[in-house]
């Protein structure tokens, strides 16, 4: 719809700084339409472009030092950056994949292993990478806004994604989520300037990006089902239905093309059709078992811990093979718990119902769940981490605000509510995590950029219930984003400290860091079977004999017969006689 004369004047009465490229109303912009209103960049969008990559790289690379010099995660990645690490080490050997069906999503160890072929296998090079792609998303973030709102906004979204303290954070981790985040900008922003120029080779590439980053975790293709009915509604009266079939048929195929060799490779190595990874019915289990409680919580079905991909999957393989009497391929075992998580719903639907709330408010929620690295445990070792960066709790108040203000837009920014309601769905069908949330925060960081600006604009026209009502929403808001709903499960946490530590050879490190954990949980057998194993490798005879003897009585008293029998066998070689259970 374009503004006619008499809504170009009224924009132009309204706006004392001429910064809007839309018409605002009480200090909100007006219904637009996208497609008559291509950005134009200026030199001046070039200049700030590359000030705020320069801005936003600087902490990154600081945190970097830091943590090159102090944590102990640095050169040892922990649990699925394992995985991805030896993946990347086989891709480089000639090896790009096993003979077996896939359980990750096989694009970042691809990554890790492109950089292994130009700088040499290197974790602190991977990093300083990711930390350059980091402050490439801050670029792309302020690319995001700038396409849809005005240039204010775009300059406070990119700012705060630069001192946004995750995205600083998760620079220096293994995790998919330092390419995934990238990815997501890039499909939205291809998607909002290929529906502005409907062109084949426009939504061709904003499918091959979708395909990509399905290839890096698979909830994103929930995105493709919205862009094809986007391609049919809002299109249709601007081009003729032969070309709308044409553009979604090249999207879907931009789409398949990433995908299809692994689709292929699975049923090859396991006469299977997986599209890419096998873990979705086993992670809907994890999400919604009888014990779940909205965020990453294990179920138990073996003896065994589930900490693990590969512990995991011969967990979950087990288990359902044990139950059904015959070995079955891997999308049959994620078709039996996809099944038992349907039945436990269909079985208690009001409680699943308060689950579904309880994870509403999980991803809302100011706390970072974790269950690879604890960002609190990680500013330990990055004074860049206990500067006061922006998180999660501070902007998430005003990113729902914006969310709700901006809804009279909705067609202009339907892109980033659709991926927004692709990433809190997925939450809401399998369980919480901080990095599983993440592709959200450069889409929030955007409306909360709205919302700040929207605010300033209402003080300067002195709207004071405009003012009263923002106010009144943030702290509503505020006080819904910091419900008290979980704990940071630290002792785990410092407990997988300590085993880094224990790997570093560093077992006064390693003992304190099982301190930390036995103070917060002192009930964790394992813990204190390490701590006895740290002092005892440390040299520190009497009091790993006393250790042994706690762990002994711990062992006891939970049944753990491994850490029963691992305690007496130390217990007898330091001591020189048997050790009876419940030594102490």
């Amino acid at each position: 719809m374009r503004w006619g004369n008499n809504t170009l004047g009224r924009v132009r009465s309204l706006l004392s700084s001429g910064a809007s490229r839309h018409a605002m109303s009480d200090g909100l912009p007006a219904e637009s339409h996208l497609a008559p209103r291509p950005v134009r960049w200026t030199r001046r969008d070039l200049w700030t472009a590359a000030l705020l990559f320069t801005v936003a790289v600087l902490p990154r690379l600081l945190h970097w030092q830091q943590i090159q010099a102090n944590d102990p995660f640095f050169t040892i990645p922990a649990v699925d950056g394992k995985l991805y690490e030896a993946w990347a080490n086989d891709i480089i050997a000639g090896h790009p994949l096993r003979d077996d069906v896939l359980i990750l999503g096989p694009l970042y160890p691809h990554f890790m292993a492109l950089v292994y072929a130009v700088f040499g296998p290197s974790l602190p090079v991977l990093k300083i990478c990711q930390s350059l792609l980091g402050a490439l998303v801050c670029v792309l973030t302020w690319t995001l806004a700038r396409e849809l709102f005005d240039r204010r906004v775009a300059l406070v979204a990119g700012l705060v994604a630069a001192c946004y303290e995750m995205l600083i954070f998760y620079g220096g981790t293994v995790m998919i989520v330092n390419i995934q985040l990238p990815l997501v900008l890039l499909i939205l922003i291809a998607a909002v300037r290929a529906l502005r120029h409907p062109q084949i080779r426009l939504w061709l590439g904003c499918g091959l990006l979708l395909g990509l980053s399905a290839l890096a975790r698979q909830t994103v293709l929930l995105f493709a089902p919205i862009v094809l009915l986007w391609i049919e509604l809002s299109l249709r009266g601007r081009v003729t239905e032969g070309r709308r079939l044409a553009l979604m048929g090249v999207f879907a195929i931009g789409v398949a093309v990433p995908i299809l060799p692994f689709t292929l490779h699975n049923w090859v190595v396991g006469n299977d059709f997986v599209l890419i990874n096998s873990t979705g019915g086993a992670n809907l289990y994890m999400g919604n078992h009888a014990r779940a409680d909205g965020a990453w919580r294990p179920p138990q079905i073996s003896r065994g811990p589930i900490d693990n991909p590969l512990a995991m999957r011969r967990a979950f393989q087990s288990v359902a093979e044990k139950q059904v009497g015959h070995s079955l391929k891997p999308s049959q075992v994620s078709a039996f718990w996809s099944a038992r998580a349907r039945d436990r719903v269909k079985s208690d639907p009001a409680s699943w119902l308060r689950l579904e709330l309880r994870k509403l408010l999980l991803f809302f929620n100011a706390s970072e769940i974790w269950n690879n690295r604890s960002v609190t445990v990680s500013r330990e070792f990055s004074w860049v981490l206990r500067l006061p960066l922006l998180n999660f709790g501070v902007v998430a108040p005003f990113a729902l605000l914006g969310v709700a203000l901006a809804l009279r837009r909705w067609r202009d920014l339907l892109p980033l509510y659709a991926m927004l309601a692709v990433y809190l769905g997925a939450a809401l069908i399998f369980f919480v995590l901080s990095r599983y949330r993440m592709p959200c925060v450069p889409i929030l960081l955007i409306f909360a950029a709205f919302t700040v600006v929207s605010f300033y604009d209402a003080l300067r026209a002195r709207n004071g219930r405009r003012c009263l009502l923002v106010l009144v929403g943030l702290a509503v808001l505020s006080s819904v984003v910091h419900l008290d709903l979980t704990s940071e499960n630290l002792h785990m946490a410092y407990f997988n400290l300590g085993n880094k530590y224990r790997a570093l050879e560093q077992w006064d490190r390693a003992v304190e860091s099982y301190d930390k954990s036995l103070r917060i949980n002192p009930r964790l057998v394992a813990t204190r079977v390490n701590l006895a194993r740290s002092y005892e490798a440390g040299g520190r005879r009497e009091e790993a004999i006393r250790s042994w003897r706690t762990a002994l009585a711990w062992a006891e008293k939970y049944r753990d017969a491994r850490s029963l029998s691992l305690a007496q066998k130390h217990l007898r070689e330091l001591t020189g006689s048997d050790e009876p259970a419940g030594g102490e």
